[in-house]
C-alpha cells in the first residue's frame, strides 16, 4: 500500500474549520508575555516604609502630654493591680504598653504617689523614677502602637483587596500608610491608633458575619468588641453602629440569616459586659447611683431621675465615664481662628480635618466622587444593591463620629478623635476610583499622582508628624493659629529645642513648654517662664505653641506643677523666630 506523500512545502496542509473565538482585543504583539503586577513586593515596601516612618517619630518626638499619664497608669495596674490612675478608658492597651516599658527597665512610681488618685501625681512621680532612661521607657511603649498601626494597615489593604482588587488594596494601603496624623499616633503611646483599629476590624467582622451567619465569624465580632470595650469608651459608638446597621441588613436582605445575626448583635451586649469586668480584674461593686458621687452634669441628673438604679459596670470604669463626661460638657475651651471659647463650636470637626488631612487625602476622595458620578449608572441594579449595604457599613462608622463630636461631645481639643473614620473611608475611596476588573489606565495614573502627592506631604513634614497642617492650613507648623492643642503641640518638642539649643550655642533658655515633662529630664538647662520681663539668666525664651497662642495650662517645671499659666506674647507676634523646635516650638532671642 503507498504511503501517503508528504504535502509540498507551497501547499501546507489544510488545518480545518477553526474553532469559533472572540476576538482577542487585548492581544500582545508575538514575543511578549503578560507580566503580572509585583502586588507582595510593593506591599512589603509600603508597609516597611510605614514601620520606618513610625521608628523615625519615636526617635525624635519626645514624651507627650497625654503619655506619661497612659503609661504610669498601666504601669500601676500590672504591677500594683491599681486601676484608678487615669480612670479616663478601661486599661487593655496601657497595660500591654507597660508590658513592654517594664521589659525595658521601667520603674513603677511609688506607692506614696498612688494614694491620691491623681494622674498628674502618678506620672510625675513615674517620670523622676525613670529620669535616667525615660526616652527608652517610652520608646518601648510605643513600639506596641506602632505594631497596631502595621496591624491595621495590613488589615485595610487585605480587606480592600478581597473587596475590590489588587490595585485597591495597594492604593488604600499606600493612603493610610502615609497620612502624617497616623504617623503621628501610630508612634505614640496613646490609645488612638488602637482604637481605629478595633472599631475598624469591628465593622470588618460584622459584615463577614452578616455575609455568612457562621457561629465562628460572630465568635471573631465578639472578640473584637471585647477588646475593644476593654480599651476605649468609644466602644459604645461601635455597638450602637453595629445595632442600626443591622434594620437595613436584613430590609436589604444582606444577610442570609437574619435571625441568627440579630441574636449574635444582642449577645454582643453581655460579651461587652464581662470584658470590662475581665479588664478590671473583677474589682468593684455595683451599688445604686445614690451612692456614688458624681461630678458631670450628665451623672448628676441620671442620679436625680433614678436614685435606686444599679449599672452592671465595675466601679473605675463609672468614674471613667463620669469624668469624660465633665470634660464634654464644655469645660475644656476649644481653640480657633486665634481665640479659645467654651461656646459650642459644631463646625469644629470639619474645620480641623479641612486643615489637617492631606491635601492628597482630600484629592482622593474628589478623585473617587467624580468616578462614583460618572459610573454609577452603569451598575446593574442586582449588584447595586449587593454593594449598597457594605457602603452604608464603611460610612456609618464616621457619619456617627462626626455627629457625635458635633453635637453631644464638646471636647475639641483634636482632630485625632476622628482618626477612626479614616479606615473605613479610605477602603470606600480606593474601591471606588480602582473598582474590581479591568481598572483604566487614567485611573490608576491618578492613583499613581495621588500617592506620590501623599509621599511628598509625609517627606516635607517628617518625623514631626503632629505639628503638620496641609497648604490650606498654611503648611506643616504654620496653622497653629487656626486649631491648636493636640493638632500642633502636644509636648513633643524637647529632644529638637535642645539640640537647637546647641546648634546656637544656648547654654541656659527661658521656657514655656507645655507638656508633662520636666524638660530638665532631656537635659535642658532652663528657667521657667512665668511671664513678664525675663531677668538676666538668659538671652534666649523658648515658647511652646500652645502658650503662644494665648492658651492656658498648668506648667511642668523642676519643683513640680505650676498653677494655670496663661501668657502674652503679642509682641513677639510679628517678630521671626530664631528656630522653630519640631515645629511646634519657638525660639528667640530677646537680648
Amino acid at each position: 500500500m503507498p504511503r501517503p506523500r508528504p504535502p509540498h512545502p507551497s501547499h501546507p496542509p489544510n488545518p480545518g474549520p477553526a474553532p469559533s473565538r472572540a476576538p482577542d482585543r487585548g492581544r500582545r504583539p508575538a514575543g511578549t508575555t503578560r507580566r503580572r503586577f509585583p502586588e507582595l513586593p510593593v506591599v512589603a515596601v509600603l508597609l516597611l516604609l510605614h514601620a520606618c516612618l513610625l521608628g523615625w517619630g519615636i526617635a525624635r518626638n519626645s514624651v507627650t502630654f497625654d503619655e506619661n499619664f497612659h503609661l504610669a497608669s498601666g504601669v500601676a495596674a500590672v504591677t500594683r493591680g491599681d486601676f484608678w490612675i487615669s480612670v479616663v478608658n478601661p486599661p487593655l492597651v496601657k497595660e500591654c504598653m507597660a508590658l513592654a516599658a517594664l521589659a525595658a527597665g521601667a520603674q513603677p512610681p511609688p506607692d506614696s504617689a498612688l494614694v491620691a488618685r491623681d494622674q498628674f501625681i502618678a506620672g510625675e512621680a513615674f517620670m523622676r523614677a525613670n529620669a535616667a532612661h525615660y526616652h527608652r521607657v517610652f520608646a518601648a511603649a510605643r513600639c506596641v502602637t506602632a505594631a497596631l498601626s502595621i496591624a491595621l494597615a495590613v488589615l485595610i489593604w487585605r480587606f480592600t483587596r478581597r473587596r475590590y482588587g489588587v490595585p485597591a488594596g495597594v492604593f488604600a494601603l499606600a493612603l493610610y500608610s502615609l497620612i502624617p496624623d497616623v504617623l503621628a499616633h501610630g508612634g505614640l503611646a496613646t490609645l488612638d491608633i488602637a482604637t481605629t483599629l478595633l472599631l475598624f476590624a469591628g465593622i470588618v467582622a460584622y459584615l463577614r458575619f452578616a455575609r455568612s451567619g457562621a457561629w465562628r465569624d460572630l465568635l471573631w465580632l465578639a472578640l473584637v468588641v471585647a477588646a475593644a470595650f476593654a480599651t476605649r469608651f468609644s466602644a459604645w459608638l461601635l455597638l450602637l453602629v453595629l445595632a442600626g446597621l443591622t434594620v437595613p441588613a436584613i430590609a436589604l436582605r444582606a444577610a442570609p440569616r437574619p435571625g441568627r445575626l440579630v441574636a449574635g448583635v444582642v449577645l454582643l451586649l453581655p460579651v461587652a459586659l464581662l470584658a470590662l469586668h475581665l479588664a478590671y480584674g473583677g474589682h468593684g461593686h455595683w451599688r445604686p447611683l445614690a451612692q456614688d458621687r458624681f461630678d458631670s452634669a450628665s451623672f448628676r441628673r441620671l442620679e436625680a431621675r433614678w436614685p435606686h438604679l444599679v449599672l452592671p459596670l465595675p466601679e473605675v470604669y463609672l468614674a471613667g465615664l463620669d469624668h469624660q463626661a465633665l470634660e464634654s460638657q464644655g469645660i475644656v475651651p476649644t481653640y480657633v481662628f486665634g481665640r479659645a471659647t467654651l461656646d459650642p463650636v459644631p463646625w469644629y470637626p470639619w474645620l480641623a480635618i479641612a486643615v489637617k488631612w492631606p491635601l492628597a487625602l482630600w484629592g482622593a476622595f474628589v478623585a473617587a466622587l467624580v468616578a462614583w458620578l460618572s459610573t454609577r449608572r452603569r451598575v446593574d441594579p442586582a449588584g447595586r444593591r449587593e454593594r449598597r449595604f457594605e457602603t452604608l457599613a464603611l460610612l456609618a462608622l464616621p457619619v456617627a463620629l462626626i455627629a457625635t463630636l458635633m453635637f453631644a461631645v464638646r471636647l475639641n481639643v483634636g482632630v485625632r478623635y476622628l482618626l477612626p473614620a479614616l479606615p473605613p473611608l479610605i477602603v470606600l475611596t480606593a474601591g471606588t476610583l480602582l473598582p474590581p476588573g479591568n481598572v483604566p489606565r487614567r485611573r490608576l495614573a491618578i492613583a499613581i499622582a495621588i500617592a506620590g502627592l501623599a509621599l511628598a506631604e509625609t517627606a516635607f513634614t517628617a518625623p514631626w508628624y503632629l505639628a503638620f497642617f496641609n497648604a490650606i492650613g498654611g503648611g506643616p507648623g504654620n496653622g497653629d493659629h487656626i486649631v491648636n492643642d493636640s493638632n500642633a503641640d502636644l509636648g513633643q518638642g524637647l529632644i529638637a529645642l535642645r539640640e537647637d539649643l546647641a546648634r546656637l550655642g544656648v547654654r541656659r533658655v527661658y521656657l514655656a513648654y507645655h507638656g508633662s515633662t520636666d524638660p530638665a529630664v532631656y537635659g535642658i538647662d532652663y528657667i521657667p517662664y512665668l511671664g513678664g520681663m525675663p531677668g538676666s539668666g538668659s538671652d534666649w525664651l523658648a515658647v511652646s505653641s500652645y502658650y503662644f497662642v494665648g492658651l492656658n495650662q498648668r506648667m511642668m517645671t523642676q519643683r513640680g506643677r505650676t498653677p494655670f499659666v496663661q501668657l502674652d506674647f503679642h509682641e513677639l507676634a510679628d517678630r521671626p523666630p530664631a528656630a522653630r523646635p519640631a515645629r511646634c516650638m519657638y525660639l528667640f532671642r530677646i537680648r
